[in-house]
């Protein structure tokens, strides 16, 4: 058996920006000085997608793809560029999705139904992607539809010492919207030593909720409420009425995915229940159209997630 060394400073990273978000891109490049080249929208005349990759054989593919809006399109893309650049270069491979595309599809609800995140995760595998990095998948089962290292990068700590230095410790209480928000809810509650309360909800056949009850006390106290995405925003503005009709003085919204499609923006901005929205920059956002809208930086986090890719060495069995 042959242990061969395939990591090290021997390697030169080189990140290759897809389209769908250059700024963060570039952020990363800037914090971790690697060589950035910026691969622009191509097709064909029939609309196939179309790519060419700067790449050498000696430099380590660094690429980075947040899927949004155009979902379907910047994932051929991404697999695409993959497969160059596994063909040109002689170095593992990494894929960096800040936002992983399909993530709610991790579970099939019905024979009929299909586990998107499962098919993204192979279709990368085939592509030939060595690595995968992203952020705050929506599940934790979605690693294990990986056969390939999948680092799983966590915004606990970002939006805690947010929650901690924009809020009064003994005024505020952090809310899960539904119980599928109350591991990320607890953790926060743990670091920040802040109370918490959880939002039951009652769905009709359709799908739509019929019925939100609060479990826990928010009277006189700020209430932030803490998930891992905001998609559309209806349930998250409902559960802000809710706060306020049970006692809270304020309602802000901290969340790591700020999806925000369709009338998400004019939700917000509608809502006189919440005064600030807070995501991260996985995705781009348009923070001139809600001025309730913050950001926060999660360069830094993947940043240092590349640079360990890229230098930790390991064994792999050739």
């Amino acid at each position: 058996m042959l242990l061969q060394l395939v990591r090290g400073l021997s390697t030169v990273p080189h990140i290759l920006s897809l389209p769908s978000h250059p700024s963060l891109a570039n952020e990363i490049s800037q914090r971790l000085g690697y060589k950035i080249s910026h691969i622009p929208n191509g097709s064909f005349s029939n609309a196939e997608t179309k790519v060419a990759v700067p790449i050498q054989h000696k430099e380590k593919p660094v690429i980075i793809q947040s899927p949004h809006k155009d979902i379907n399109t910047h994932l051929m893309e991404l697999l695409l560029t993959v497969q160059a650049c596994k063909q040109l270069s002689s170095t593992p491979v990494t894929a960096v999705l800040p936002c992983f595309p399909y993530a709610r599809s991790d579970k099939s609800e019905s024979r009929n139904l299909p586990i998107g995140a499962k098919l993204i995760c192979k279709l990368l595998e085939a592509a030939g992607a060595d690595e995968v990095i992203t952020v705050e998948l929506h599940s934790s089962q979605t690693e294990g539809f990986f056969n390939i290292p999948v680092s799983n990068i966590q915004t606990t700590q970002l939006l805690a010492d947010y929650i901690i230095s924009t809020n009064s410790e003994d005024k505020t209480v952090l809310v899960a919207p539904d119980a599928g928000a109350m591991k990320k809810v607890t953790a926060i509650s743990e670091l920040t030593e802040l109370p918490f309360a959880l939002i039951h909800k009652e769905r009709a056949s359709d799908g739509t909720i019929s019925r939100m009850t609060l479990v826990g006390d928010v009277r006189g106290r700020n209430a932030v409420i803490v998930d891992d995405m905001a998609d559309t925003c209806g349930t998250v503005i409902k559960a802000a009425d809710l706060l306020v009709n049970n006692g809270a003085c304020g309602v802000e919204a901290v969340m790591t995915h700020g999806i925000l499609s369709g009338a998400a923006i004019e939700r917000i901005n509608n809502s006189s229940s919440i005064s600030s929205f807070t995501v991260t920059n996985t995705l781009p956002q348009c923070v001139d159209q809600c001025s309730k809208l913050r950001v926060l930086d999660v360069s830094k986090l993947i940043g240092s997630e590349i640079r360990n890719r890229c230098y930790d060495s390991s064994l792999v069995e050739t």
